[in-house]
């Protein structure tokens, strides 16, 4: 009975540090866009402009209990993603976002902007478009525009419009975010940078700090780039290596765990590639739907493992995960490229190939690691697969009921 519940409070104490570690991330919140159009135009140069608005309000230096300008945070939390945009105070006195703002990117020849022509905030989950720039010219038009709602900062998309007089784009060399951002949102940070020339337009890719040599030869978007995109978004995406654990511990044979593990691949890879077509629509209401819908997933893998039904997991319903998991992929390559999803077809290889490749490096990893642990288990009742499945059921079933609320709030249920 001791030793039962020694290993009881060890998996409870697995379960509340995955919890201390906060809410999973959402797939598509896992990586941040910086997307940037340049254009010359009056004589000038003009900057179109999505930041995450931390990126701009969070100093290099911030750690959590610091103040940050034009936020709030609720009592009893010092979370980054827990602050509160404070509208009110923004609205009343927007002249540090604009100072802000000036500095978020810097041009070398260094020309200061002497105009911001227009700002506006969107949660990231109900962002305008910002793939064309002849959208982007007719939507961006207001001074300040700002969400009515309560936003999370964490959460929050900034696009502005800057003006630089007197400076041609073919005499800027480069462009480079500010190396003053937090180093979080700089490190899960995609730059998409797309320039018009009279002879036609470019478009640069790069991860992390941006610095982007204009006068390049290098065009069109990078394809390691994308795999390393996709590559990563496994590494720290929990809910999705949760799944994957729980589909290498319910196989009890490697032909079985290949058949599911290629009907997840395929699943995935089938929605992943329609959204990237254009095929399937995303309403606001629909990201927090297939993301609580993900959440369910690892609840019923998890409670098939642990009450010893692993068998249910065949592929076909293993397929059907599949499917749920690539709309979560596709909003990452939308987000991750920046581009309109009709547009996403010449990255999707690339994003695809490098989730693959992820899961591959996972599973050869796990796999001698949990070939071990059964090996040595001791010779005891309680079984290694539901000693493993059990924090991986508590923490979904928590991600279920956080996520569900996001989507109650989307659809107006309640009050966000």
């Amino acid at each position: 009975m001791l030793t039962k519940l020694r290993r009881v409070l060890h998996g409870l104490t697995f379960v509340a540090a995955m919890l201390a570690a906060g809410p999973s991330s959402a797939h598509f919140q896992n990586f941040l866009g910086r997307i940037i159009h340049v254009e010359s135009a009056d004589g000038g140069t003009r900057l179109y402009a999505r930041l995450p608005l931390a990126a701009v309000l969070l100093p290099g230096d911030w750690q959590p209990g610091d103040a940050v300008s034009y936020s709030r945070k609720p009592s009893g939390s010092d979370r980054p993603d827990a602050l509160l945009l404070d509208t009110a105070a923004l609205e009343s006195d927007p002249g540090l976002l604009q100072e802000r703002l000036r500095g978020a990117l810097l041009l070398d020849p260094s020309v200061p902007p002497t105009t911001i022509e227009a700002i506006r905030i969107e949660p990231i989950g109900e962002r305008s478009p910002f793939s064309h720039l002849a959208q982007i010219r007719d939507q961006l038009n207001q001074p300040l525009l700002l969400p009515k709602a309560p936003l999370p900062l964490a959460d929050a998309v900034v696009d502005f419009s800057v003006f630089y007089p007197d400076l041609a784009l073919d005499d800027i060399d480069t462009l480079s975010s500010n190396p003053r951002e937090w180093h979080d949102i700089a490190a899960r940070t995609i730059n998409i940078l797309t320039l018009y020339h009279a002879d036609g337009s470019r478009r640069l890719t790069s991860q992390g700090p941006l610095h982007a040599v204009l006068q390049s030869e290098d065009t069109g978007v990078s394809l390691l780039t994308q795999i390393r995109s996709g590559y990563h978004h496994v590494l720290i995406g929990l809910d999705h290596l949760l799944f994957m654990l729980i589909l290498m511990l319910a196989a009890r044979h490697w032909r079985r765990f290949l058949r599911t593990s290629l009907a997840f691949t395929l699943g995935h890879s089938v929605t992943l590639g329609l959204c990237a077509a254009g095929w399937l629509s995303a309403p606001a209401w629909f990201v927090p739907l297939v993301e609580t819908a993900i959440a369910l997933t690892i609840v019923y893998s998890g409670a098939c493992l642990l009450l010893g039904r692993g068998d249910r997991l065949l592929a076909g319903r293993v397929f059907a995960i599949g499917l749920l998991h690539g709309l979560g992929f596709a909003f990452v390559l939308q987000q991750a490229s920046g581009s309109a999803p009709g547009d996403l077809l010449q990255v999707w290889f690339g994003f695809n190939f490098g989730i693959e490749l992820g899961q591959l490096s996972v599973y050869l990893t796990a796999a001698p690691l949990l070939w071990l642990l059964k090996r040595y288990w001791p010779p005891v009742r309680l079984q290694p697969q539901a000693v493993l499945a059990l924090p991986c059921l508590l923490v979904a079933s928590v991600w279920t009921l956080q996520r569900g609320l996001d989507l109650a709030g989307a659809v107006g249920f309640v009050a966000t």
